[in-house]
């Protein structure tokens, strides 16, 4: 991982390296004896062996002793960090539905609104009038139909009624006349002309029954359309009054009011702006490196800057990174009760992503590569070697790394002063 304050991983390195030297080890106490053990024994005509075993012991006197500790790993909680801004839930934006002059606009930008607050009413001018005079024309509408029905209904049973009574003096003269001419007794014109009676009431009765269909049928057609017209307009104009009062469909914070009182608003313009702040979502961008640890649902501790720690959560994960930055937005969404916190706030999101075996060691045992990457010092059989790794967790006074493995000899003070292929020799710290 890289760091980008390295001068701080330098002067804590520093300071160990001035603990380390105090401490004496920066070579073997005996080393100078011991040496000049060496030359007096070649000085004396000492045989080769001896001289040979003098100098392995000078050089092994003359390699630096570094202390040590040995690798245990624990499981340490990882987290991805990223900083972000805080962004309201979601943006409100209420338009007028009906043109008109804003005759009243109680709110007031800056303020908190709830669910139901009314923000402008809209002049409606002759709108109540017009409602009226649509209740009166349902009312004579509704009246029309009812009579319309009624006349029909009884225009046609008086007509029936007669026209079947003449139906049956017909029938009942011609009957007998029909009688009276078996017996020779009625002319045959007259019973011609009684059949034609009979006949002609017959068709009279069917001309009614017809005429009264057509008739009530147009007459109660045409007042139920009327009584429908009526109603239609009624609805319209309630809609149209109802329209004329905006109010906040929920709560929030109101941003914008995009007009004052007086002033002329066209139906389809933004009349206020309200931003929902019982949420807030925070958008951070995470590294390509790091975006496969990060899931849905994962844990967030969130720092606002000036109001605390949050917690809250994944809740979207982009699936296309910036093309600029190649890092992909990450969600967040955290909850707000009463509202505390506003939108535009700076935080520090820390996202855990589970858990990491890591070893927890001072930041001072460290060494910064030439790249910026991290790496530590082992003990490699008596030489040292540099191993790559990756800082899981942050502190002042410690630090958790991945990339040790269990049982290694981390090399601890002293380490500062030799470097990857150095003999060394390792003095192990005493146990906490």
């Amino acid at each position: 991982m890289k760091f980008r304050s390295s001068y701080i991983w330098a002067a804590l390195v520093a300071l160990g390296a001035a603990g380390w030297m105090a401490s004496g080890m920066l070579g073997g106490d005996g080393g100078a004896p011991e040496a000049t053990t060496a030359q007096q024994a070649n000085s004396s005509g000492a045989d080769a062996p001896a001289t040979s075993s003098a100098n392995s012991a000078a050089a092994t006197a003359g390699t630096p002793i570094i202390s040590s500790v040995m690798v245990e790993n624990s499981k340490v909680r990882r987290s991805v960090r990223a900083s972000g801004v805080t962004q309201p839930k979601a943006i409100i934006t209420l338009s007028a539905e009906i043109g008109g002059t804003a005759r009243k606009v109680p709110a007031v930008e800056g303020r908190q609104v709830e669910a139901g607050d009314v923000l402008v009413v809209i002049d409606t001018n002759t709108l109540p009038a017009r409602i009226e005079a649509a209740k009166a024309e349902i009312a004579a509408a509704t009246t029309a139909l009812d009579s319309a029905t009624a006349q029909s209904r009884g225009t046609y049973n008086e007509q029936r009624a007669a026209a079947e009574a003449n139906l049956e003096v017909a029938r009942q003269r011609l009957e007998i006349a029909q009688k009276l001419a078996t017996q020779n007794f009625s002319a045959p014109v007259e019973l011609a002309q009684l059949k034609a009676n009979y006949e002609n009431a017959r068709m009279t009765l069917a001309q009614i029954d017809l005429a009264r269909n057509l008739r009530s049928e147009v007459d109660i057609a045409q007042n139920r359309a009327r009584l429908a017209t009526a109603k239609s307009n009624l609805a319209v104009l309630r809609d149209q009054l109802a329209k004329s009062t905006i109010k906040a469909p929920a709560a929030g914070w109101l941003e914008t009011m995009h007009l004052e009182q007086g002033e002329q608003i066209a139906a389809g313009a933004p009349a206020a702006t309200i931003l929902d702040m019982d949420e807030l979502k925070i958008v951070v961008a995470v590294p390509q490196t790091n975006i496969s640890e990060v899931e849905l649902g994962d844990p967030v501790n969130v720092n606002v800057a000036g109001a605390g720690m949050r917690k809250g959560a994944v809740t979207k994960i982009a699936s296309i990174s910036s093309t600029t930055t190649r890092t992909f937005d990450v969600e967040v969404t955290v909850p707000n009760p009463g509202r505390e916190l506003r939108a535009g706030m700076t935080v520090e999101a820390n996202i855990d992503v589970g858990f990491q075996p890591a070893f927890g060691m001072s930041p001072a045992h460290l060494s910064v590569a030439g790249d910026g990457s991290l790496t530590a010092k082992i003990d490699d059989g008596g030489t040292v070697r540099v191993v790559p790794v990756e800082l899981v967790r942050s502190g002042v006074e410690q630090v958790f790394v991945s990339g040790l493995a269990d049982g290694a000899t981390l090399l601890t003070f002293g380490q500062a002063f030799v470097n990857a292929g150095d003999p060394v020799r390792v003095s192990p710290e005493p146990a906490s």
